[in-house]
């Protein structure tokens, strides 16, 4: 990718450690940054950690549809809510990265 995207950051989360999913997104998030681009991590989303899985869905869905692109980090496929997001992303023309060397 040459043109700076802004990249909305899809990965798993329920079922894990909330700050180890944390500090993760936040790797990533610093990968983005320095490759030049603007990510969206969706703890960002300004949703209390305890409000319920939906809540948290709909500010993830609001905020990936104000991306260019949305990266899949590691393990998503296993992951309800990646996999809705990667299909709105899909059905919306939304550019899916599978692989970290793409960017």
């Amino acid at each position: 990718m040459s043109k700076q995207k802004k990249i909305y950051i899809s990965g798993p989360i329920a079922g894990f450690n909330i700050e180890e999913r944390k500090t993760a997104f936040l790797r990533v998030q610093h990968q983005l940054e320095s490759l030049g681009h603007e990510p969206v991590n969706p703890f960002d989303n300004g949703v209390p950690d305890e409000e319920h899985w939906r809540v948290h869905m709909r500010a993830y869905i609001a905020m990936l549809l104000d991306c260019d692109a949305i990266f899949m980090m590691p393990g998503w496929e296993l992951s309800k809510g990646c996999k809705l997001e990667l299909d709105v992303a899909s059905s919306c023309g939304i550019q899916v990265i599978l692989d970290a060397s793409a960017l």
